[in-house]
């Protein structure tokens, strides 16, 4: 990485201070690439699900597309859809959640009785 003070001027970079410059400003400005399989890859969940929103009609598995997670892992969007109900029971999960309306993992171990000793 070149370290360039912001208030350096231009005309003390050499040719290749310059050239290395415009690589890093063109790398942190492109959100993502083609790889050897023709795939999109996006460098951040967010510009992933944008790109997967501009796509109309199509499920995320018709896409060739993915991301790259936090720990730098190969990630896409699944094509499953819930069912009408389990969408509501999600929704109902959701909502108890914003109104705080949730219990610790172990108050539930505990009043299912199975805690250890």
């Amino acid at each position: 990485m070149l370290k360039v003070a912001l208030d350096q001027p231009i005309g003390t970079m050499t040719v290749g201070d310059l050239k290395e410059l415009m690589r890093e400003v063109v790398r942190e400005e492109q959100c993502y690439y083609i790889d050897e399989e023709g795939y999109l890859v996006f460098l951040s969940e967010d510009d992933y699900a944008d790109y997967l929103d501009k796509q109309e009609g199509k499920l995320p598995g018709e896409v060739r597309a993915y991301f790259i997670d936090e720990q730098g892992y190969k990630a896409f969007y699944s094509d499953w859809v819930p069912t009408p109900e389990y969408a509501r029971e999600l929704d109902e999960a959701r909502r108890e959640i914003a109104e705080g309306k949730v219990h610790a993992f172990e108050d539930v171990v505990k009043e299912l009785g199975l805690g250890g000793n």
